[in-house]
């Protein structure tokens, strides 16, 4: 081949390109260095609170995302500590999970507390011993030592002669909201009318957003609840890992579904139109290389690459073959001239075409939103190596017959033709539909709730719902961070906050809380328990000793001895099922359940107490991004107009700009009558639209001595992006599927309104330019 035109240059630097990043990328991905990112929430954008703050959310979402929990229904002991002992087995060999040990050895850690108890008091004793009714005092002691059930030994006696600790463990169990829940051999159990049921925690030994660490969890899960029905004993599973595999496993099948959906669907379309399935043998290699120059330059820029990008990524050939339809319609009229002539008169509409399309994602890239940027990034790199892709190739290929095609859908040039000469009925559909639309938007409601984000299948929803009913009771999402220079700060903070959600609680602001604080008293109480205890009289002592015929030196010794005991502290918690909530010697956590009165837990918030509610916090910024990103849509319509004037003149700002105009609050108008509320991913759908809807606009500028040829190559290019954008409409993901509403009507009402109201532009005449060639 002889290099001597710019096109076989441009061709075969193109190839060279495109091989080098081929084969990096294999080279990459066969020694594993290409992250797949599959956290819905790396979508989202920093929080840019307090380094401890941010430090504290990670704490807390690490404990919660590395654990799944599993509830087993049962109907007999039997099966359950079969099954319980199998599950313990089979979790060993695996190697995925780390050894299911029991939650907490009830013995054990009973035992560590009574060796601590001498500083332990209910609320009860310690107001007796603060207002020093000690008569009080000693015959509580007394009604308890003489009540049935309770075991009372010599040793119990001598070492605890009044029975505070009986009384204080009782106490920590009034903590549990459930009654009914006992451990048995460590796990929690529940015996009621439901029948048995045990809960396991199995903790992860690898992250739950691991694509490949999922599915070996997935398998092994669906064989051992195949082993574990055997017994006749009901599983229910739920964690982060069983959203994470849903929504991993739903975005490859929505990757599948927009892939294998786009690319029928444009078939059909390219058979309509041209009769021949060589078009969308071209566009697959168009959108194949613009994929794979996309995915480098995206994980070159952000070292990975998100499963939500690669959803998107596949919408894009609905994008990119509009410039295709629009060259090859043309050049089904001017078969007679060689391909890159044909090429030459309307290069200049199909590049501006792509720049209004690439401004749309380069606005997009704009937002503090890394998915958003990711998809932009891989949205214009791969639009435009596509479109590369497509003048290059496009005009070697000989002209295909669209007359069929044309004579089909010459109503849309003999409506828009219609439309055009008579201006009254033009204006005056422009103004009805300006008038309805803006009247429309005044009832527009959005919905900025981050638990949108994430897909969510109903029985995963219903598993997770039965294992927070039957065991969790609402564990809420909400926190405290509660802090001290030293230790002692820490506990005496706690206390403090502690006191002031007891009150919440009982005035029904709040259902409930969980702290270290409930179980662990600070070491100031502990020590002015003690002295409390010191306090008491050697003769009460003495009187006790008598009526309950003990010996009153054992008393005096148990006295004399207080100081000498251990205090507990939290190193004794270390096993329990609550140690989580100490973050550090100067940093805990207080976990909120049932939320009633956001207002009131703001009020507690000081220099030492901070609250952290991620979802209320994130949902929070999702509505300020939504209404910049409005703003922003308003900006990017006013520079898109700028430089639609600068381009074409100032006269053919409005033509141009108008249609895509209406078609916005068409959309909305519509989803207000549909009664769906907008989010941040539905603004995002807007610059989609924009860019698009203007294309249209600019090919009928153009292509006035060809309108029946641009009416269809346009109708083609609506349709391949109604597949695309239609199937995103379906997703399961309601942030995708409120993208692609958006576009998916979007682009509707922007060919309807460009091909009704865009005005043609007499300046610029394609056929003339071709009779020249001749």
């Amino acid at each position: 081949m002889h290099f001597s035109n710019w096109q076989n240059k441009c061709t075969a630097a193109w190839l060279i390109v495109l091989s080098i990043i081929a084969i990096v990328l294999g080279v990459a991905w066969l020694n594993k260095d290409i992250h797949i990112q599959t956290n819905i929430f790396a979508l989202l954008p920093e929080t840019h609170q307090d380094e401890r703050l941010e430090k504290a959310q990670q704490y807390v979402s690490e404990k919660l995302n590395d654990k799944i929990f599993l509830v087993l229904d049962a109907k007999d002991d039997a099966s359950l500590n079969h099954v319980t002992q199998k599950i313990q087995s089979e979790v060993k060999q695996s190697d995925l999970f780390h050894p299911l040990k029991p939650q907490l050895d009830n013995e054990k850690f009973a035992k560590a507390l009574y060796q601590h108890k001498v500083g332990l008091l209910n609320e009860s004793d310690k107001t007796l011993l603060e207002q020093k009714d000690y008569q009080a005092l000693t015959e509580q002691s007394m009604l308890q030592m003489m009540s049935p059930g309770m075991p009372i030994t010599a040793e119990l006696l001598k070492q605890d002669p009044l029975l505070f600790f009986p009384r204080y463990a009782m106490g920590l169990s009034a903590l549990q909201t459930q009654t009914d829940i006992q451990l048995e051999d460590g796990f929690v159990t529940i015996r009621d009318e439901k029948g048995i049921s045990r809960l396991l925690v199995l903790e992860l030994k690898n992250s739950p957003y691991n694509i490949e660490y999922q599915e070996k969890t997935a398998h092994f899960i669906d064989e051992l609840n195949l082993k574990i029905k055997q017994y006749q004993v009901q599983p229910h599973w739920t964690g982060t890992l069983m959203f994470t595999q849903f929504g991993t496993n739903s975005a490859q099948e929505e990757i599948s579904t927009i892939g294998v959906g786009s690319t029928l669907g444009i078939l059909l379309l390219v058979w309509f139109g041209f009769r021949s399935v060589r078009p969308m043998l071209t566009e697959m290699v168009a959108v194949g290389t613009g994929c794979l120059v996309a995915f480098a330059a995206t994980y070159l820029v952000f070292d990975e690459i998100h499963l939500m990008t690669l959803v998107f990524g596949a919408s894009l050939i609905g994008v990119c073959v509009d410039f295709s339809f629009y060259f090859m319609a043309m050049q089904s009229q001017h078969r007679h001239i060689d391909g890159f002539s044909v090429l030459k008169p309307v290069l200049p509409s199909l590049f501006v075409g792509l720049l209004t399309t690439l401004f749309a994602y380069v606005v997009l890239s704009f937002t503090p939103f890394p998915g958003f940027r990711q998809i932009a990034v891989f949205s214009m790199v791969g639009l435009t190596a596509a479109w590369i892709t497509s003048i290059l190739l496009l005009p070697r290929l000989p002209a295909l017959n669209a007359e069929p095609a044309i004579r089909t859908l010459s109503f849309i040039g003999k409506i828009r033709s219609f439309v055009q000469a008579n201006n009254p009925l033009r204006y005056g559909l422009i103004l009805v539909i300006l008038v309805v639309t803006t009247t429309s938007l005044f009832f527009l409601k959005s919905n900025d709730d981050i638990r949108n984000l994430q897909s969510m299948d109903q029985k995963l929803k219903q598993e997770d719902q039965y294992v927070r009913d039957r065991f969790m009771q609402q564990q809420g999402s909400d926190y405290f961070v509660v802090s001290g220079k030293t230790s002692q700060e820490l506990e005496k903070n706690e206390q403090a906050l502690l006191l002031k959600l007891e009150e919440l609680k009982n005035s029904g602001k709040l259902d409930g809380f969980q702290a270290l604080g409930q179980w662990l008293p600070s070491t100031q109480q502990q020590q002015h328990n003690i002295k409390l205890l010191e306090q008491i009289p050697r003769g009460t002592l003495t009187e006790y000793a008598q009526a309950m015929q003990l010996d009153p030196n054992d008393l005096l010794a148990w006295q004399n001895q207080l100081k000498q005991q251990p205090l507990l502290t939290d190193k004794i918690f270390a096993d329990h099922p609550l140690a989580f909530l100490q973050m550090s010697s100067t940093e805990r956590l207080v976990m909120l359940q049932g939320v009633q009165n956001n207002q009131s837990l703001k009020t507690l918030v000081n220099a030492n107490v901070q609250l952290l509610q991620p979802v209320n916090q994130l949902s929070e910024l999702f509505k300020e991004h939504r209404i910049q990103a409005q703003w922003l849509l308003g900006l990017a319509i006013i520079l898109l107009m700028l430089g639609l004037g600068f381009i074409y003149g100032k006269k053919s700002v409005l033509p141009l700009v108008l249609p895509v105009t209406m078609a916005l609050m068409t959309t909305f108008a519509i989803q207000v009558w549909l009664g769906v509320e907008i989010n941040l991913f539905s603004i995002m759908g807007t610059f989609l639209i924009m860019g698009i809807g203007v294309d249209y606009a600019i090919f009928y500028r153009h292509g006035h001595d060809h309108p029946q040829v641009v009416g269809m190559a346009l109708f083609l290019c609506m349709m391949s992006t109604f597949f695309s954008f239609g199937l995103l409409s379906f997703s399961q993901t309601y942030a995708i599927h409120c993208f692609g509403l958006t576009a998916l009507l979007g682009v509707i009402f922007a060919f309807i309104y460009a091909t009704l109201f865009t005005s043609s532009d007499d300046k610029h005449v394609v056929v003339q330019q071709y009779q020249s060639k001749n």
